[in-house]
Order: C-alpha cells, then structure tokens, then sequence
C-alpha cells in the first residue's frame, strides 16, 4: 500500500519519526486501508516537527472500543482511507518543536490523539500530552486517559459522588467498569453494585473492589438492584460518553488521574497485551467479549 499520501489525511496529529544518525528514517503503524477489513501493518516515512508539536516514541497503546468502531465506519469521527487507529498512548518524547514548553526531550508523557496512536511513533500537538509522574510505569499509564479520565469526569465532576453513597456500574469488568469501581471505591468512598454479563465478570468486578455485583444475564437488573438497596434506589448509574465535546473535557482532568495514580488511590487493570503484528487478534478479543479491563498494544 502506497504511504506517499498519507501526510493530507491528518490535521490534528500525524505520525512519523526522527531520522536519527544512522537509523532508519521509517517506522511501523497498523493501517486501516479499507472499512471492515483486517488491518495491515506498513512502514511510515517520517517529517520534521512543527514549532508547536512533539515527536514521541510510543511504548503502549490503548484498544478501545471506539478504534473498532472507527475501522467499521461506524464512529462519529470518519477519518479518510487510510488512516491509523488509537487514541490514547504511553511514550518517551524525542523530539520537540521550537515552541514546546510543557515538556522536552527524555520525559516519560501520556497522549490522546484522534485515531493515530497504534504506531511505534507519532507527532502530536503538546497540548496533548502529560508527564507521567514518578513511581508510574509506562505500561500503567496507557490505561489512564480515556477509561480512568471517563471514571473521574463521571464521578468526580459530573456526578459529585459523595463518600458512603452507592454507585450502580454497568459493564463493570470493562475497562471503563473496572476503572469506575476504582475511583468509586478507593478515591471517593463510594459503594459500588457492579453489573455484567457472567459470574467470572462479577467475580473480578468484586475482587476489584464492588460491594455487591449483579448477573444481568440471569434475570431483570432492576429487581436485582432492588433486592440490594430498597426502594430508595441507588445514587449514581454511570453512562458513559464520547465525542469530541468528552476529549475536551479529558485534559482538563488528567493532572488528577495522574497524581491518583502516583498515590497509589487508584491500580488499573491490563487484561491482555498484544504485539502490534496482532492488532487484529486484539480487536477480536474485544468484538468477542473476551476482554476484562484494558486491553494494551505494546510496541516495544
């Protein structure tokens, strides 16, 4: 497949690489070349920084539902053919534009990108990147941006969740589910009824700190969740978002999502971890419902 054209299909971020003194000048990204089919890892060309953007080298990558759902066509946002799915990263930053301020070459960074982080590097703007504070590794921090940055704008921010309240968390032992049970628990002091599909998801959404959990497969939620609280009904039931209009709110949250992290108030949790070759093994671990929590691309 022809990358020669690949550069116009980008405004917000592209990605490329740093033509380092006797390396080579190209790097690896997994290609979404035709809707609903497999995707295809190519070597990408590489181009100069612009004065406001950062050159990263990606570690992990996040598989979020949304990346399938943009590779069927099927998403709010439609980038043009071909593009690169991901939208959130973990990386060391290697080179930075002339009017970069916020971080500089060697920092450890989080980033969330509109579709283009499943690539051994990428160039994105500066205001959408984070240092990744001491004591967090890597391979945690990929899992922070959109499942944990959903749990604090949710609970924290919207809902004002107030400690001994309880919280009723539907697809608990997904990604978004288990980081809700986090923040619920162990930052607010909330009580969390969790409620997914099999008993094994139940059981790791109580191991992850739920005080009850619900089978919804096995009869009616709201009886269940009667059952558990009474009439006076639970405080909070998540409902997640998306969009840009959430990715705008994302980064006014993150510094907090990081600083939890560093305190240890929240532990998120990887399910699996695929190579970047196996990117479409990964997809359908996800389109299966086989995955609990985050499932990473590592590229390392």
């Amino acid at each position: 497949m022809a990358v020669v054209a690949w550069g116009r299909f980008f405004a917000r971020a592209w990605l490329c690489r740093r033509a380092w003194q006797g390396c080579s000048r190209q790097y690896r990204a997994a290609f979404c070349a035709e809707l609903k089919q497999p995707l295809a890892i190519e070597k990408v060309d590489h181009r100069p920084v612009c004065p406001h953007e950062v050159r990263v080298n990606v570690h992990f990558c996040g598989v979020n539902f949304a990346d399938i759902l943009v590779c069927r066509g099927q998403y709010q946002e439609k980038p043009h053919l071909p593009f690169t799915p991901g939208m959130e990263f973990s990386g060391i930053v290697l080179e930075t534009g002339t009017d970069v301020s916020t971080v500089k070459e060697g920092d450890r960074v989080i980033g969330v990108c509109g579709f283009n982080g499943m690539a051994e590097e990428c160039i994105t703007d500066q205001k959408s990147l984070w240092k990744i504070p001491e004591g967090v590794a890597l391979r945690e921090a990929a899992v922070l941006p959109i499942s944990y940055g959903t749990a604090v704008l949710a609970l924290e921010h919207r809902a004002r969740t107030q400690p001994g309240e309880t919280v009723l968390v539907t697809a608990a032992a997904g990604a978004t589910g288990l980081a809700m049970i986090d923040v619920a628990t162990n930052v607010l002091q909330a009580k969390v009824i969790a409620a997914a599909g099999n008993e094994q998801k139940c059981k790791l959404a109580m191991q992850r700190g739920a005080q009850s959990s619900v089978n919804y497969s096995q009869g009616s939620l709201k009886e269940a969740v009667r059952k558990l609280v009474g009439s006076g009904g639970v405080n909070v039931v998540i409902d997640t978002v998306g969009g840009d209009v959430f990715l705008e709110a994302l980064r006014s949250i993150l510094s907090s999502v990081l600083r939890y992290c560093q305190q240890g108030r929240i532990q998120p949790y990887i399910g699996a971890e695929f190579k970047l070759e196996e990117v479409n093994d990964a997809f359908l671990h996800v389109i299966q419902r086989k995955s609990t929590g985050k499932v990473l691309l590592s590229l390392k």
